[in-house]
């Protein structure tokens, strides 16, 4: 079976995305488990355009793995392909997650920044149409703005958190180092 998945990589790598994907597909009919192969899938289909398909194979692997770093990589996967189909609150979560478990991985940082400002956008070119009175266009104003405003507080919270883990992990080291005894 890791024959089939290194098949697959080779063929991934040569840009043959369709042949790579059929390969995955392969490995998982004889263990259909295999963490890797999903998620190798997953990245095959995303090549392929079929972002659909790649965000369950990314879900599936982050739901069903112990192994933290490809649990972050399909996390922040997933919410790749969710920033490339517009399902950008979904996108956002995932960003947060990725961002939970790797807090260094500043490509996912940029990537929940990009997503929170185009959801920013988003909201503002729905604002109401102008046949409507003016009067009943600002109570809608009201009512859309504090969604940016929240996530951009989230988006703080979140930076704040991050922020006292890394100071939590670089005091570990410290406390953990034995005194030296001269």
């Amino acid at each position: 079976m890791n024959r089939t998945i290194k098949q697959g990589n080779d063929a991934y790598k040569k840009g043959d995305y369709k042949d790579a994907a059929s390969l995955y597909r392969t490995a998982l009919g004889k263990d259909s488990k295999n963490a890797a192969a999903k998620f190798n899938l997953g990245n095959a289909l995303d090549k392929q355009s079929d972002l659909v398909n790649a965000e369950k194979y990314y879900d599936d692997v982050a739901s069903s793995t112990t192994n933290a770093s490809l649990k972050a990589k399909s996390v922040y996967n997933k919410g790749v392909a969710e920033a490339q189909q517009q399902k950008l609150p979904e996108a956002i979560e995932s960003f947060k997650q990725a961002l939970t478990l790797t807090p260094e991985d500043d490509e996912a940082r940029e990537n929940l920044q990009k997503a929170i400002n185009d959801l920013k956008k988003q909201q503002q070119q729905q604002q109401p149409q102008p046949n409507k009175s003016k009067q009943k266009q600002q109570p809608q104003q009201k009512n859309k703005m504090p969604n940016p405003q929240m996530m951009e507080q989230k988006f703080n919270e979140l930076r704040d958190k991050e922020k006292q883990l890394q100071k939590m992990l670089q005091q570990k080291p410290n406390q953990s180092q034995p005194d030296k005894d001269w």
